[in-house]
């Protein structure tokens, strides 16, 4: 009877064995496997009408939604988000496939990721698509173990997590889904430049050489110290290539009792960009105007005409037309913004004479 009773448990036991076996084995199968994570997307890609990135404990980092005006950041009151970076994300999305059935076991999520996202210390993130027919509420969690290009997944609401054959990029920086561009004046086609401080001190910078990096700086060597002109070209060089770090509604700072940082760049082609500083905490919000007048195009430019448009140099110093165009987009990109720019423009952009300066000996 022991003998029998023995046999009995320890088929018991296979049986069990097997059972948990078959629950945690990657090569379990379902109807679900080699489908679309989200079935149907790449066919609807019209319909979705917004996403949101969540954290642990359930922590909104993100909502990006579609407009009359395209793809908008809602977590910065509505500010234009980076359709490219929407776009790649949900074509790898349409394309990612549930390819191994992983874990159902709620203890196991851990080693994926893909704890209930209310939990404070989940790992993963929670991605959430609004437009389509059926709910795609995703929890993304750590890469595949298998060192390819591959995650692990979960639907929220479902026991059985999954790896899928993609990696998807989910910016958990609510400024990374933001359009990062803002202006892109090339030196080169910059005239001038005046800051204007708060206490009265004026720093003027002019390009009124032959050259096109001839700029000077109005102002006297102080006793024992040269100029800089590396200085002066990063002033002039501060519209190239400018993106925003962040951005906020201006009427929502607090800067009634701020007296503003006045910089004002005036280019050859008629352009005046005024860019006024605020001073909050330890950083600098920026509004940007640009502005056209035909009566600022400088006669160099005019006593082109036509032939302005015959070599690459001139046309980036002279081209009117093309700046009056682009100040009428920049007044509907930019009215009402306040932008937080990289450390190394807001220096550019708020210098003092004194930081032109260096000691002789340096």
């Amino acid at each position: 009877m022991k003998s029998k009773s023995l046999l009995l448990l320890l088929g018991a036991l296979a049986i069990g064995i097997i059972a948990y076996y078959y629950n945690e084995s990657s090569d379990q199968r379902s109807v679900d496997a080699n489908t679309h994570l989200i079935p149907g997307l790449a066919n609807n890609l019209n319909s979705v009408t917004k996403f949101t990135v969540t954290e642990a404990g359930n922590a909104v980092l993100s909502e990006v939604s579609k407009s009359d005006k395209g793809w908008v950041v809602d977590s910065r009151d509505g500010y234009a988000a980076n359709k490219a970076a929407v776009r790649i994300l949900f074509d790898n999305l349409a394309e990612a496939m549930l390819v191994e059935a992983k874990t159902s076991n709620p203890d196991n999520y851990i080693k994926l990721g893909v704890e209930d996202i209310d939990n404070e210390k989940a790992q993963g993130i929670l991605f959430s698509v609004t437009g389509l027919q059926e709910p795609a509420d995703i929890i993304f969690g750590n890469d595949g173990s298998s060192g390819k290009n591959t995650q692990y997944v979960r639907r929220k609401g479902e026991a059985q997590s999954w790896l899928i054959n993609k990696k998807l990029k989910l910016n958990t920086d609510v400024t990374e889904w933001l359009q990062k561009d803002i202006l892109d004046i090339p030196p080169e086609r910059i005239k001038s430049v005046q800051i204007s401080h708060p206490d009265g001190e004026v720093v003027n910078i002019a390009n009124d050489g032959e050259e096109e990096y001839e700029y000077t700086l109005n102002a006297t060597e102080p006793e024992g110290k040269m100029l800089s002109e590396s200085e002066v070209y990063q002033v002039a060089n501060a519209l190239s290539s400018l993106q925003l770090r962040d951005v906020a509604t201006f009427s929502k700072l607090d800067t009634e009792s701020i007296t503003p940082v006045i910089t004002v760049f005036k280019t050859f082609d008629g352009l005046t960009i005024t860019a006024k500083a605020y001073a909050l905490d330890i950083n600098k919000y920026f509004t940007i105007d640009v502005a056209f007048s035909a009566d600022d195009v400088d006669q160099s430019v005019v006593n082109q005409g036509e032939h302005a448009q015959l070599t690459s140099d001139s046309a980036i110093k002279s081209d009117p037309k093309a700046a009056e165009e682009l100040a009428a987009k920049s007044k509907q990109r930019l009215d009402g913004w306040a932008y937080l720019f990289p450390t190394i423009t807001q220096d550019a952009l708020t210098k003092k004479l004194d930081d032109f300066f260096i000691e002789k000996d340096s």
